[in-house]
């Protein structure tokens, strides 16, 4: 507000409150204008301390994570460096063996090439399964 528009509601409210009770009305806007800035101090400084323990957690915890990440970055280079590693361990049990999938694969290929070159003859030596002949399955 300007200078002009504040002695204008002073001089309404002397006109409307009258001289003896306006000191009182403005004592109580005092009041209440220090009530006002007594609790926006106190919000202003609990939130001042909320700010504060959050930022020493955040601190507490910068370290643990900076640990971690210099751990993962060492288990990194070493996965790297290990990169040439060959398997020693036991065979697997079940399943196919690296040899057993390296003979299919040639087999797979030959018969891709077979029917490439027009040749007619099944992979495994007999001739194309039509449902009858050597190359069935006896069931």
């Amino acid at each position: 507000m300007q200078g002009g528009e504040i002695i204008i509601i002073a001089l309404l409210a002397l006109v409307v409150l009258g001289p003896r009770r306006l000191p009182e009305y403005f004592r109580k806007a005092g009041e209440w204008a220090a009530e006002l800035r007594k609790a926006a101090r106190e919000i202003t400084q609990g939130l001042e301390a909320e700010v504060a323990d959050l930022k020493a957690v955040g601190d507490d915890l910068k370290a643990p994570v900076d640990e971690l990440r210099g751990s993962l970055k060492e288990i990194g280079r070493t996965a790297a460096d290990v990169g040439g590693y060959e398997w020693t361990g036991p065979k697997p049990v079940s399943g196919p063996t690296p040899e057993d999938a390296m003979a299919d694969l040639e087999r797979i290929e030959a018969a891709g090439a077979t029917e490439a070159a027009g040749d007619t003859e099944a992979p495994d030596g007999g001739d194309e399964d039509n449902g009858e002949g050597p190359g069935r399955d006896a069931r």
